[in-house]
């Protein structure tokens, strides 16, 4: 006989812009996949945003101390150390495909690029947490910091950055910020690729490691009835589409950088 016990609530880290449409594909798999991975119960868990805006960096730390249930974060060796990785990408590998959001005015010393090393000039904007600026400043690329998103782009729009990276990923995220300052566009020949790959992770307690096998039971379940598959192209449809036809730079480490044929 299956048994009964109260609805848990979980929580999930509110963007530190406070802008949930941001992680609003993350939030939604989350839910589904406890509805997937849900025994016994007659009611469901629920996942709640955090009463806190943060940061990814502080959201991490928040997962380690025991006070966020999960967040979502690009895989590294040493995040799956500190937190107990929920093996299951969430991204399709669309967030290692990468376009580059620029002042109009660089547009066309962006059209000559032909291989990573025409890169070096450049002055990449990036959020402190974010794993491109380890890449990046590894590969001996010139980096901007801020810890702030919508700073990142009044950065570049002041002229002290020369290039944001955006993952095809994040697309719609990123548009509304363009409108001030006005003169922002996406680049539209270029398509880079890095090492990356998005997954959840929980606390490396009894409690978070529970957590991590029910949440890739409830993703597995997903997938295999086609769930992921359609909230994927139900958020990302157009960004999918969007890297077709371009140059391909591959943006490995400092001594192996190529450029591939344009995307079909």
């Amino acid at each position: 006989m299956a048994t009964t016990s109260l609805a848990a609530t979980l929580t999930f880290p509110l963007p530190a812009d406070g802008d949930r449409s941001r992680y609003s594909f993350e939030f939604e798999l989350l839910q589904a996949a406890l509805n997937a991975s849900q025994t016994g119960k007659t009611e469901a868990d629920q996942l709640r945003w955090s009463t806190q805006n943060m940061t990814q960096g502080r959201a991490r730390i928040e997962v380690a101390a025991g006070n966020l249930s999960v967040v979502h974060s690009y895989a590294t060796p040493e995040l799956d150390q500190q937190l107990t990785p929920v093996p299951f990408s969430l991204d399709k590998g669309l967030n290692s495909q990468r376009i580059l959001l620029t002042r109009r005015s660089l547009l066309p010393k962006l059209a000559a690029i032909r291989s990573a090393d025409d890169l070096r000039d450049l002055r990449f904007g990036v959020l402190g947490s974010w794993s491109d600026r380890r890449l990046l400043q590894g590969m001996g690329f010139k980096v901007e910091t801020t810890e702030s998103f919508s700073g990142l782009f009044k950065m570049l729009g002041l002229g002290r950055s020369d290039v944001i990276m955006s993952g095809l990923l994040h697309m719609q995220q990123v548009t509304p910020f363009m409108a001030e300052p006005s003169d922002l566009e996406w680049e539209p020949t270029l398509l880079i690729t890095v090492p990356s790959q998005q997954r959840f992770y929980t606390a490396r307690t009894a409690e978070g490691e529970a957590l991590a096998k029910r949440l890739l039971r409830g993703l597995q379940r997903l997938q295999a009835s086609g769930e992921f598959d359609r909230l994927h192209t139900q958020h990302f449809g157009e960004q999918i589409s969007a890297g077709n036809g371009r140059r391909v730079i591959h943006l490995l480490d400092k001594n192996a950088a190529a450029l591939s044929p344009p995307r079909q």
